[in-house]
């Protein structure tokens, strides 16, 4: 079970990319049932959303988490997912910003199926605004902070990330 536990963490639990590396029929051979899928996906977020890793790790893991969530995410944890990148002070800018696009898109599925309301978006999107402002300013200044492990030119450029924050954010108002 714990080859079996490594192949549904890499793959999110997504069957058509273990299908596509050529893993899908050892994992189908381990038979897991959906109840013990759902306890991995649960032990695998909670784990992350307690750890302070950062950088490439950091947007690996969210990368999964989104997917685990959008899966399989019973109420309430989609919300903490969702509101992960703007409220963990260990990540750095470059890192928030990558995982911002992710929880879009966590967020673009979910939001039908999880109720989250006009409301709710509304306080999300008042918290994205007020980190968007921040990261503005710091990009003239240009302190945008990253982590040493990978560079990103183009969170160089204020232009580039004003148009990015923008596009995220009218991503949002479209979605209601």
């Amino acid at each position: 079970m714990e080859r079996a536990k490594e192949l549904f963490l890499k793959y999110s639990g997504n069957g058509y990319f273990m299908d596509l590396d050529g893993v899908g029929h050892e994992y189908a051979a381990y038979r897991v049932p959906k109840e013990t899928e759902e306890l991995w996906a649960q032990e695998f977020i909670s784990g992350f959303l307690r750890s302070e890793t950062q950088g490439k790790e950091a947007l690996r893991a969210y990368s999964t988490v989104t997917e685990l969530v959008r899966k399989n995410g019973r109420a309430g944890i989609w919300e903490k997912c969702l509101y992960y990148p703007l409220r963990a002070g260990h990540l750095d800018d470059v890192t928030i910003l990558f995982m911002l696009r992710s929880s879009f898109r966590m967020a673009e599925r979910a939001v039908k199926k999880r109720g989250f309301s006009r409301e709710d978006a509304g306080a999300y999107l008042q918290e994205l605004e007020g980190y968007n402002q921040q990261v503005r300013d710091r990009a003239e200044k240009g302190t945008l902070t990253r982590t040493a492990d990978y560079v990103m030119r183009e969170f160089s450029d204020p232009e580039y990330v004003a148009w990015y924050l923008d596009d995220l954010k009218m991503k949002w108002k479209g979605l209601f």
